[in-house]
Parts: structure tokens; sequence; C-alpha cells
């Protein structure tokens, strides 16, 4: 009786089930689970295709590669202090802006004052030293005299040269070394009274050392490891992409994680990507798709797609810059008048 009993319930629900009772629900469908891609990756891939088609044969190849553009932009990426440059690429809509950012260096103010002085190279507007750039965006920028407890000035050298810089003989007395530390995060160098302040990259801090000659120097190196010597050099150091700047043996570091990357590659393809499911290498070239309508390119290792007209651009152009493709301004896709006969 007691078996019957337990048995009983089992037998009403089987003959529920067989009369249409409710069935129960089905399992979902397993999904994949989302990428980790940063979430400013998308923007920042958007802004490079902008600025890769609005950029001219003698602006930095950085910049007119959307690829090479991701990556400067990663690695050049720091919350502590943004580029005044990305910031001012953010900002732009239109190519006319993209040109300010690239010859202002991000500063509307600066390229204004470039624009208006064809071939000078530096100036002061006020107490900013303002340096004009040409070629190379980078070579735009702005310095505040005052925040160095400088003035901006205009001075002759012994040989006749025009020296424009922040002048501070306070700080830069005769006979101050030409690089010294202030404190762990900046060299300040010094040159016939005038002053320069860079600061060091996250992950390398100011040491001073001597130079070949045996004068005290300074330079932003990576903590107990020595410096670098080959020109280009990059390798990975856990999530730490780290170059070699130069022949003066700057070194640079990356920090990918904080992008929310992983560094990964060894050599020149050292460089930092998104943290999973890698889908390109970062040296393929830009090419188009969907019959002219959209540019493909990889992002830190994401293949972006992104429609030209989503741009305010016109068709993609497969051989815009040589063998790399990108998005037509609107302007140069307006046909030029037919000549008269």
């Amino acid at each position: 009786m007691k078996r019957r009993s337990l048995l009983a319930p089992l037998v009403v629900l089987a003959a529920l089930a067989a009369c249409g009772g409710q069935e129960p629900p089905a399992n979902a469908p397993i999904q994949a689970p989302p990428r980790k891609d940063p979430a400013s990756l998308t923007q920042v891939a958007e802004t490079c295709a902008r600025i890769a088609s609005c950029t001219h044969a003698h602006d930095a190849p950085r910049l007119r590669d959307p690829s090479a553009c991701v990556d400067w932009w990663v690695a050049h990426a720091d919350a502590s202090a943004p580029d005044p440059l990305q910031k001012c690429f953010t900002q732009a809509t239109t190519c006319d802006q993209i040109t300010t950012c690239i010859h202002g260096g991000g500063d509307a103010r600066a390229a204004d004052f470039c624009s208006k002085r064809p071939g000078v190279v530096s100036g002061c507007d006020g107490e900013r030293l303002v340096s004009c750039g040409d070629d190379d965006a980078q070579e735009s920028t702005v310095t505040d005299c005052t925040a160095l407890g400088a003035s901006c000035r205009e001075m002759k050298s012994a040989g006749g040269l025009v020296i424009r810089a922040c002048f501070a003989p306070q700080k830069c007395p005769p006979g101050a070394p030409e690089a010294r530390c202030d404190g762990e995060g900046a060299v300040l160098s010094c040159h016939d009274g005038a002053i320069e302040r860079a600061r060091c990259r996250p992950g390398t801090r100011c040491e001073e050392h001597k130079d070949e000659s045996g004068e005290a120097t300074a330079s932003c190196t990576l903590p107990g490891r020595p410096r670098c010597a080959t020109l280009g050099a990059r390798r990975c150091e856990g999530d730490r992409l780290v170059e070699c700047s130069g022949q003066d043996a700057k070194v640079r570091v990356s920090d990918c994680a904080g992008f929310g990357m992983r560094c990964n590659g060894t050599g020149p393809r050292a460089g930092c990507y998104v943290p999973a499911d890698v889908e390109c290498d970062k040296e393929m070239l830009p090419k188009c798709a969907d019959g002219g309508q959209a540019l493909v390119f990889c992002a830190a290792g994401r293949l972006e797609k992104i429609s030209c007209a989503s741009l305010g651009m016109a068709t993609c152009n497969p051989t815009a810059h040589g063998p790399a493709a990108a998005c037509s301004p609107r302007e140069s896709a307006i046909p030029a008048p037919a000549a008269a006969k």
C-alpha cells in the first residue's frame, strides 16, 4: 500500500501529459559568450577610418592607414593625461576638422597660429610655445611655459640663430646638466637657459646616469633594465608593449592591459591586440568591401567593416593610398566640369 501511494502522483502526471497538458519549457539555446573587446575600440576604429580617408600623401604614414592609426592610438592612450591630438580627432566629423587637428597638434588655436605664419617652425603665442608641424602631426605641439615656471621668449644665439623657447634662468642656470629628473615621472632638459619637460610613459621612470662622455644626464627607462639600442625594436613583457624609440636609447612602454587588451606578437608584429578571438594581423592592408560601399581593415586584431556613408564619405577607393584602400571624401566624388569645346 505504501509503494502504490508513492507511484500515484506519477500516474496522474503521465495522464495529464497524454491528454495535452502543459509541457515543461525547452532549454534555452547555449549562446557564445560575448567578446570582451574594449568598449572604445569601435569608436577608435571609426575615427581612424575617417582620419585615413582625409589624409594626404605628405601626412604621417601612421595616420594614412587605419590599422596603423589604431595601433598608434592604443599605444599612446593614457587615461591619466589624455592626448590632445586624440581628443581633437575624436571630436572631428569632417576632413577640414581632421586637417585642423593634424596641423595644430590637437589645438585649434595652435592651428590658427601656424596657418597665419607659413614657413614658421615655432613661435610664442603669449606664454604658449607653439611648434608648427608639417609632415608629422606629432611635431605640432603646444607648451605652456607658465606651467614650467618659465616665460616664452625669442632670443638670438651667439651664431645669430633665433631661438624661440620657454626660458627659466633660475631652473636652468649656466652649468646645469642638459637633462635631470623631475621626480620619477619626468625629465627636465636645459639648453642655454631654455627648459623642456618630458613626462615618462606609464611603466617607466626617470633615472639619472652618465652619457658616453661622462656628463650627467637622465632619461625615462624601464626600472632595473638596460636601455635599448636597436631602433624600432618591439617586444612584449607580459601585457606591456616595449619599444625602442630611437638611437638615443629611449624606451617607450605601452600598457595594453590598461586599454583592455593583451600584448601579443614578436618583432615588428608585437603590439596591443584584442584579448580573445584575434581575427587578423595588424599588418593587413585595408581593402574595400560591399561593392565599394565599405572599408575593411584590422583594428588591433579585430576585423572591422565600416560603411563609408556612416563616415560622411563617398565610395571606397581601393588605391587611395597606393595599395591601401580608404573612403573617398565627398568633395573628390564630385566630377570635374567638362572642358569647353
